[in-house]
């Protein structure tokens, strides 16, 4: 908008009624935005250009995509409860037992959307939901009366994999893992009803259950992990899962995993491993606890000094795979040395003016080939080692953090810098990297 020179000098500015007039001929029917058309006035009664905004349409409202609305519960949480690290619900269960037909979860269909309206009452359509694609997952089916609805088709385990409902076969022990059942090996998923005694192993394709104790044994599982007794023993012991693993409590004994660890109690005397995360709602004294993200935990070490190591920051799955590239480095290296000393063998057969015969040229040809593919293999390796060490690493995000208590023994790792407790902090402390330090909060 323009201001108007008068004539007769000063400008002449239209009226708000003069505005909304126009505005009707010119087809706007949506609300006049008169509070924005009163200040651009007062601005051209000065001389001044203004842009009000006189009409605003409605903005079309975009459909809702399509999801799966779960009908049991197929993700138990063992997470700690509230900012101060509260107890892990050790009574969730990760086998959900299904019957045949059951109701297992619901498709909900993507929604229209609303539509908007332009200045000049016009539809503008809005943009509808996406349908959810799901894939139907083992022993499962559409309802015949509902293709909506998803129903078990057999009686198992039921589970969420990779954004679908899966149904999995389980193997139920009804008491211990001992004399009386021998070693456990099955492909999916198992429920032991007692304790897993000292000198057996349990191995799985899916998730393991134990409502008992587990000992001085080797338990090993492609999923999750729920002992709700405890792991416990003389240090003989080596529990492993891809996925989470959650306890009631370690005592002396090895637990690895690629997810999560949670820790219902304490954790005393044990080497923990995550690929994520470690949490234990109590002690955490003794021993070695490595997480990539981070470590959380009531009370860090002991009155006495136990020398208890916290370290965060790096993917321990990595740091194994350099060491079995360094080996493998080793291995290339020896063979590259006694390629040359061949080489050199026959080198010094020339040098002493020897004529080589017609092996012996073939026999250095084909060392030349294998000395140049041996060292483009060490190149790639080297290539790889530096590779996963930047990815091995990384401090920034990091944290440590004791709610409580830490006392003096205990030793924080994030990434490369170390820092000693050397008193007793009260907590709550998050330790965390920053300047090439570990700070404190």
């Amino acid at each position: 908008m323009e201001p108007v020179r008068k004539e007769t000098g000063g400008y002449r500015v239209p009226s708000l009624s003069e505005i909304e007039a126009w505005l009707r001929e010119k087809g706007i029917r949506a609300p006049i935005n008169r509070p924005a058309l009163e200040a651009a006035l007062e601005h051209l009664s000065r001389g001044m250009r203004a842009e009000p905004i006189a009409a605003v349409g409605v903005e079309p409202v975009a459909g809702e995509n399509g999801y799966l609305e779960a009908l049991v519960d197929l993700e138990p949480s063992f997470v700690p409860t509230g900012s101060e690290g509260g107890t892990i619900d050790m009574r969730a269960s990760l086998i959900h037992n299904v019957v045949p037909g059951q109701p297992l979860a619901v498709i909900h269909p993507p929604t229209a959307g609303r539509p908007g309206l332009d200045v000049c009452g016009g539809l503008v359509p809005a943009n509808p939901g996406e349908p959810l694609n799901l894939k139907l997952g083992r022993n499962t089916r559409r309802a015949e009366h509902d293709p909506n609805l998803i129903v078990a088709e057999s009686a198992g385990h039921a589970r969420l994999m990779d954004g679908m409902v899966d149904i999995q076969e389980f193997y139920l022990v009804d008491g211990d893992v001992d004399y009386g059942t021998g070693n456990i090996s099955f492909g999916k998923s198992v429920l032991v009803m007692g304790d897993v005694k000292a000198g057996f192993s349990l191995e799985a394709g899916g998730d393991v259950e134990v409502t008992g104790l587990v000992e001085d044994c080797r338990v090993r599982a492609q999923g999750k992990v729920v002992v709700r007794g405890g792991f416990t023993g003389q240090g003989k012991g080596a529990l492993s899962g891809r996925g989470s693993v959650t306890l009631g409590y370690v005592r002396n004994q090895q637990v690895r995993c690629e997810g999560d660890i949670r820790i219902a109690k304490e954790a005393v005397n044990s080497r923990l491993q995550s690929g994520r995360s470690i949490a234990v709602s109590g002690l955490l004294a003794g021993g070695k606890a490595q997480a990539r993200d981070a470590i959380e935990c009531q009370v860090a070490g002991t009155e006495t000094g136990t020398l208890t190591y916290l370290e965060a920051g790096f993917d321990y799955t990595v740091v194994e795979e350099m060491g079995g590239i360094r080996f493998e480095m080793e291995k290339v290296g020896k063979y590259a040395l006694k390629i040359e000393d061949s080489l050199r063998h026959i080198h010094d057969i020339e040098k002493l003016n020897r004529r080589l015969d017609s092996r012996t040229i073939d026999l250095l040809f084909e060392l030349e080939a294998m000395r140049a593919k041996v060292d483009a293999k060490i190149r790639s390796l080297r290539e790889l080692h530096s590779e996963m060490e930047r990815r091995a690493s990384d401090p920034e995000s990091a944290v440590v953090t004791v709610h409580k208590r830490a006392y003096p023994g205990v030793v924080i790792k994030i990434g490369k810098e170390i820092h000693l407790v050397d008193e007793i902090l009260a907590g709550p402390r998050t330790f965390f990297p920053l300047d090439g330090a570990i700070r404190v909060r």
